[in-house]
């Protein structure tokens, strides 16, 4: 049979994809490209924006368009069941808590003992599932409900699998990976996965999906300082206005944030460092969104992913007073991704002179390699430079 699978949205549902083609290729099906005409085509969908939404329910009308049997799981499917089945009531729906079924419907349940396959040069590896933080934007707790870890021994085997198939990097992902652990019963954490990993595993470099701030201690930077651990970390910061965290009710504020940024930037040569904005929350004024300007210049960070704020039904921001006009979200967006550009830029020309390990990810048109920085910097080389 075959199978096409669209996944929109965060790593954890790239992690998610991946396991789920891996399971299929095992039982003998075939996974293919919407334009290929699959059987079936699965749609992990997102809903962290209302463009996420939007993005979301175009991929559905486009699969329906080829005439496949239609399955759609992820945040969308849990936030919106009858706005998809408005779109066709033959769509097949599989809630976040429900993708076990979806694997049910589509392949038996017996365990397969297939290396994972991956059309990525760095495999997702889930490590765990769900946030129970309150920030006042955010929908997905409401969505992916409460942290839920794999078991370590799990998690080690899956990247042994990797390392086993040729692959030489793994990105450990989730829904909030600084929570890992916080309900097992043997006390493991994040540090001591990373730890465990680092022991029982031989090859692959390690890079880490997002980290809050308040996820970063002293034990977690001695383990981080291990070579094969990727120097690039992303710390969310959301907002540079005290003010505007308040309403976010983020877990730290701008001193905390700077301190602790200041101290890895100092740490770590040549550390890549990027961090997630959002633009026009409610009641953001223009004081407020310039303290974030000005914040945002000062810190040592590499890189930003720059959102204008997007109601997201049943969370408490979309109840709150004052919101921002459209054009205003997207002026403020323009100038922040200005000053985007600009530290990119600078750390890129600060790489000018230096050796990096790359890994090979692909060839561009004129042949050239394109591969990956280990501190998440693009590179193309020519392949008589290359090294194997």
């Amino acid at each position: 049979m075959k199978v096409c699978i669209l996944t929109l949205g965060c790593k954890t549902n790239l992690a998610e994809s991946d396991d789920l083609k891996r399971r299929l290729l095992s039982k003998g099906h075939e996974i293919v490209d919407l334009k290929d005409k699959p059987n079936i085509c699965i749609i992990n969908t997102c809903s962290v924006t209302a463009k996420s939404d939007y993005q979301s329910r175009q991929l559905i009308r486009r699969a329906l368009k080829t005439g496949a049997k239609v399955m759609v799981t992820g945040c969308y499917a849990q936030l919106d069941e009858d706005r998809i089945q408005d779109i066709s009531s033959e769509i097949e729906i599989f809630k976040n808590d429900e993708k076990s079924l979806l694997l049910d419907k589509i392949i038996d349940d017996s365990e397969s003992t297939a290396i994972k396959i991956t059309d990525r040069s760095r495999p997702f590896v889930k490590i765990q599932e769900g946030c129970s933080h309150k920030c006042t934007y955010c929908i997905i707790p409401a969505l992916r409900g409460r942290p839920k870890s794999r078991p370590p021994e799990d998690i080690i085997d899956e990247i042994l699998d990797y390392e086993r198939a040729g692959y030489d990097e793994v990105v450990l992902t989730g829904i909030h990976i600084g929570l890992y652990g916080v309900d097992l019963k043997d006390g493991m954490d994040l540090t001591g996965l990373i730890e465990q990993i680092v022991l029982k595993t031989s090859r692959a470099r390690i890079r880490l999906s997002s980290l809050e701030v308040i996820e970063i201690d002293k034990r977690f930077l001695e383990v981080f300082s291990e070579k094969r651990i990727c120097k690039h970390l992303h710390i969310p910061l959301q907002s540079g206005s005290e003010g505007v965290l308040k309403r976010m009710k983020r877990p730290y504020n701008t001193i905390r944030y700077e301190r602790k940024v200041k101290e890895i930037y100092d740490r770590f040569d040549n550390i890549s460092l990027g961090t997630d904005v959002i633009v026009g929350f409610p009641g953001e004024t223009e004081e407020e969104f310039e303290e974030t300007l000005r914040f945002l210049k000062k810190l040592p960070i590499n890189y930003m992913h720059v959102f204008p704020y997007s109601d997201r039904p049943g969370t408490e921001a979309s109840k709150m007073p004052d919101k921002v006009p459209n054009n205003v979200k997207r002026n403020r967006a323009k100038r922040l991704r200005e000053l985007d550009k600009t530290k990119r830029s600078e750390y890129r020309r600060a790489q000018i002179g230096r050796t990096l390990e790359v890994l090979q990810e692909s060839l561009t048109e004129e042949g050239k390699i394109k591969g990956k920085s280990e501190n998440y910097l693009d590179v193309i080389f020519e392949k008589k430079d290359f090294e194997p």
